[in-house]
């Protein structure tokens, strides 16, 4: 009896022994939560691949969309350099001039030049053509010839030498009927910039076989150019300007005046360098030819100073602005009377820039002594350059203490 009981006391604790094992390899063993981290680490079971045959399943957005409006798609057509000629070659005319020249002999002879014309503006009764002063120079008649081929007399209004450009005159009235309906005013460019990489055609009478157009592209704005009559900032292109252009028109693909044609170089060396006066520099110009009267050499205006030219090493040296530089003032003249000093830096007459002292004579000069004028200044205050306003009444050089 009492092997009994030992036998089942060993059985049941095989028993137990068994579960316990049991249920210790099942914990051990259990599946288990995965934490965040190790969700995102999970390797993901690819996609099959569905052929492109079979429905797209439906699939729910979590977002709406909703249809407020369609946008109107207007499509721009391509400018061509035909379309912008088309309409800018109704404001440039050809100018034909007698001349008067003078052989190294001193002997005089009379001969024709040719140059180009903007139709700048219509003012009342009064068309106004522009154009180079190197044109119409030493001219005893002026011709225009309109797009329609009809020549017209027109007389020379006024020349500004130093910034090498003219304006002509004709009344309206004086113009036959077909030729006020052949042309146009020019669409002038004066509020965006000039660019670099611009797209550019020049307009003009070439070689005198009539108006024609060549195309090319900005090549340098502000290029300073020395001439006979002083130093320019004009625009270089390498739109080919040749003889008779001048005087003509550089357009921009807007068909807008950005310059008047006014030189190329001619060296052999040289390809593709021609020049235009801006128009933004050459508009306040025009302008002031329209209005300034013609009055005799003797009372023309002065200002009394001694003067010099501000080189570029001067502006790279002392960082000054180009322009006339004042050595001294006389004393007893219109300037010491306005105030100007020595030292002092004219960049500009009337809003009118100056590079030089020809350009600063010719702008003064211009005006009738008795005239008030406003002088653009760069003084040196001690420690830096300030830009002032100084205002001088002219007088006549015969009233000068000094000869200037």
């Amino acid at each position: 009896m009492r092997f009994v009981k030992k036998l089942l006391l060993v059985l049941l604790f095989l028993a137990i022994a068994v579960v316990t094992c049991q249920g210790l390899l099942y914990w051990l063993h259990r599946p288990s939560k995965a934490t965040p981290r190790e969700k995102k680490n999970a390797s993901v079971t690819p996609k099959p691949v569905v052929n492109e045959l079979d429905p797209a399943p439906d699939i729910t957005p979590s977002v709406i969309l909703r249809e407020t409006g369609l946008a109107t798609v207007v499509p721009i057509s391509d400018v061509t350099v035909s379309d912008v000629a088309a309409a800018a070659l109704a404001s440039v005319v050809q100018i034909n001039c007698k001349v008067t020249r003078t052989d190294s002999w001193g002997r005089l002879s009379q001969g024709n030049a040719q140059g180009s014309g903007i139709i700048l503006s219509l003012d009342d009764d009064t068309l106004y053509v522009a154009t180079n002063n190197h044109v119409v120079e030493n001219a005893s008649e002026i011709t225009v010839t309109f797009p329609d081929g009809t020549d017209v007399p027109f007389t020379l209004r006024g020349v500004d030498n130093a910034g090498d450009l003219a304006i002509l005159s004709v009344k309206v009235f004086n113009l036959p009927e077909t030729v006020r309906n052949s042309y146009q005013v020019a669409k002038l460019a004066l509020t965006e910039p000039v660019k670099v990489g611009d797209m550019v055609i020049a307009l003009g009478n070439a070689l005198e076989y009539g108006t024609s157009l060549t195309v090319g592209y900005v090549s340098a704005t502000e290029r300073e150019v020395s001439t006979e009559s002083g130093s320019l900032l004009l625009i270089q292109t390498d739109a080919a300007i040749n003889p008779g252009n001048s005087g003509g028109a550089l357009i921009n693909m807007k068909g807008e005046v950005i310059g008047i044609n006014s030189a190329k170089y001619t060296s052999e060396d040289v390809e593709g360098m021609g020049f235009a006066i801006p128009i933004t520099q050459a508009l306040p110009i025009l302008n002031e030819l329209k209005t300034l009267e013609d009055f005799p050499e003797e009372e023309a205006g002065y200002l009394g100073v001694y003067i010099t030219n501000v080189t570029s090493k001067m502006n790279a040296d002392f960082d000054w602005p180009s322009g006339v530089y004042v050595k001294s003032v006389m004393e007893g003249s219109a300037a010491q009377a306005a105030g100007l000093l020595p030292g002092d830096i004219i960049t500009a007459v009337n809003g009118i820039r100056v590079l030089d002292t020809e350009q600063l004579s010719a702008r003064v000069t211009a005006y009738r002594a008795g005239t008030r004028i406003k002088l653009s200044v760069s003084r040196d205050n001690g420690i830096s350059r300030e830009n002032i306003v100084v205002t001088v009444t002219l007088m006549e050089r015969a009233k000068m203490p000094d000869d200037e």
